[in-house]
């Protein structure tokens, strides 16, 4: 049977898909952070509203991550909360954790899920959705969530785990390594789907030749977008100088 603390913490970690629900201006994700948080709040502060109150507050305080990365504070933030209820932390000592953490892993995450996980998993989804556009869709949803999900998971219970284990986790899950590697995939199956669709179209109208010509040219540029990550060159650029080609294209 499933105890108390088990249910609150289930919850909470359910929660977190909704950080951005309530996204604002002001807070940014402060709104989706409290409601995250409040069935561990609940239960710490059962029968002292007026503690309840105050920990609801702190909590609607400037937030802003990245969304996945969000599990890590989240836990480690409930781990806090615990702590304070029974006298054993300052309050402050919860600011303090989240402002100090949110920033590096907003950008940490920014360049793995948006920068290297979703467009490899995008590419990979593309090519497939050749072959049947369900296969494509189940394809990209797959390769997504087998990192993002087990990152939430992780995260979270590192973060129950205490503020060190946190930091921690965060050091040995390798999310530099793991953003370059993904990075090079995402340029690899972007070539090959150039190469492919331009082999296609190529062979319809200019025959085996034009269609052999058009894939080496789509591996010569998976090579030079290899080249340009390993630059440390931003994909947010490399997409918008193949868009500014592509557009140049369109209009001869």
């Amino acid at each position: 049977m499933r105890g108390p603390d088990t249910a609150f913490r289930r919850s909470v970690w359910l929660r977190q898909f909704l950080l951005q629900g309530c996204w604002n201006y002001e807070g940014m994700q402060n709104v989706g952070f409290a409601y995250s948080i409040l069935p561990a709040l609940r239960h710490f502060y059962n029968g002292r509203p007026e503690e309840l109150t105050k920990a609801i507050k702190r909590h609607l305080e400037f937030f802003n991550t990245q969304p996945a990365m969000g599990g890590v504070i989240l836990g480690a933030a409930v781990r806090i909360e615990e702590r304070v209820a029974a006298g054993e932390a300052d309050p402050r000592a919860i600011g303090t954790f989240k402002v100090g953490l949110m920033g590096s892993l907003g950008a940490i995450g920014d360049a793995y899920f948006w920068g290297a996980l979703k467009p490899m998993a995008s590419a990979a989804g593309a090519i497939l959705a050749l072959v049947h556009p369900l296969l494509g869709i189940g394809a990209l949803l797959l390769l997504y969530n087998m990192s993002h999900i087990p990152v939430r998971l992780r995260g979270f219970a590192a973060g129950m785990a205490g503020e060190e284990s946190a930091v921690r986790y965060l050091k040995g899950a390798g999310f530099t390594a793991r953003t370059e590697d993904r990075k090079m995939l995402a340029a690899v199956l972007g070539g090959a789907y150039a190469g492919v669709i331009g082999s296609r179209t190529a062979f319809l109208t200019g025959g085996g030749a034009a269609a052999l010509g058009f894939f080496l040219i789509a591996a010569l540029s998976v090579h030079l977008l290899t080249v340009l990550f390993r630059k440390a060159v931003s994909p947010s650029e490399v997409l918008l100088f193949l868009f500014i080609i592509g557009t140049l294209i369109l209009l001869q």
